[in-house]
């Protein structure tokens, strides 16, 4: 950073503007979130039992995850941004990407006990106060 500061010379240096699939990456991100409307609104309308509120939160989860790792990474691309010539945007969209994957491992794991506890026919555990409080803790 002595030699070349951060910021746009490291893309005109040793970026790659990368066009083809920048534009398939967005192309690819904002079809899947057009997609996923309905489905979250499906989903919204029947939040009575606790499944489908957990359901509902790792849709948005999702939606999340696919801006991020989809959208804003292929806006990288066409721009051929390398760390150095916005490390700002690089670290906000790799920690919003690993933060959303995190997250929605953890919600699977409660979609998953939730089933489990339902076969098991344990339904006193997923009553709908602790489900909103697992699915946001």
């Amino acid at each position: 950073s002595e030699v070349m500061p951060p910021g746009p010379a490291w893309s005109a240096k040793y970026g790659i503007r990368q066009l083809h699939l920048g534009i398939y990456s967005i192309a690819f991100g904002v079809i899947t979130e057009i997609l996923y409307i309905p489905c979250i609104i499906g989903l919204r309308r029947d939040m009575k039992t606790d499944c489908f509120k957990i359901m509902f939160w790792l849709g948005l989860l999702d939606m999340t995850a696919i801006i991020s790792n989809s959208v804003m990474y292929g806006v990288t691309l066409l721009k051929g941004d390398v760390f150095c010539s916005n490390p700002a945007m690089a670290i906000a969209v790799g920690m919003t990407g690993y933060g959303i994957w995190f997250s929605a491992s953890a919600c699977c794991i409660v979609l998953g006990l939730n089933r489990l506890c339902i076969i098991l026919d344990f339904p006193h555990l997923f009553s709908s106060t602790k489900t909103n409080i697992y699915v946001c803790v």
